[in-house]
């Protein structure tokens, strides 16, 4: 039973410090073999004390929690990772158009048209949903100063197009 939650976060807490299960075992006073055992997944005859001490050498802590907790914690997490991740696309999408409102018209225009091959790049090779194209052709419509307005406003679509965005070349590398 390896995907066990218990079993998944010792191991994940043992490697995210680097630490073998022997070294492991050293500062825990627990036996490496009780360590393997635990990380694949039998936490059967389970002593409070073996854990404690492996909690403490991980730096974890123990907590009794209600059933579902967990769940509902992980769940919470996703969703609040989930909201960053929108929000961070959206702070380069206005960064985007800060840049653009100062870059001196020549360049500006040239992102802009840069920007516009991609959404033809997306149709031409049916890349994208026709609701994404068209979309993003409105965005992209007129001079520079409307297309930075239109990366600074707000619509049902906003999050969607800026998670598949034809500005990917001007935003730098997106972030896991």
């Amino acid at each position: 039973m390896k995907d066990d939650p218990l079993s998944k976060q010792l191991r994940a807490a043992r490697r995210r410090l680097g630490l073998t299960q022997s070294v492991l075992a050293e500062r825990s006073g627990v036996g490496r073999v009780t360590i393997a055992r635990l990380e694949g997944g039998s936490s059967q005859d389970l002593r409070a004390g073996t854990l404690a001490r492996l909690c403490g050498a991980l730096g974890l802590e123990m907590a009794a929690l209600p059933a579902g907790s967990q769940l509902q914690l992980e769940r919470l997490l996703a969703r609040e990772t989930d909201r960053t991740r929108r929000t961070e696309r959206r702070l380069s999408h206005a960064a985007l158009a800060a840049r653009l409102l100062a870059a001196p018209r020549s360049d500006a225009e040239g992102l802009v048209a840069q920007a516009r091959s991609v959404v033809d790049r997306w149709e031409r090779e049916d890349l994208c949903s026709r609701h994404y194209v068209s979309r993003w052709r409105k965005l992209l419509a007129g001079p520079v100063e409307r297309v930075a307005q239109a990366l600074l406003g707000s619509t049902d679509w906003t999050d969607a197009l800026f998670q598949n965005t034809p500005w990917s070349f001007a935003l730098g590398a997106p972030k896991p």
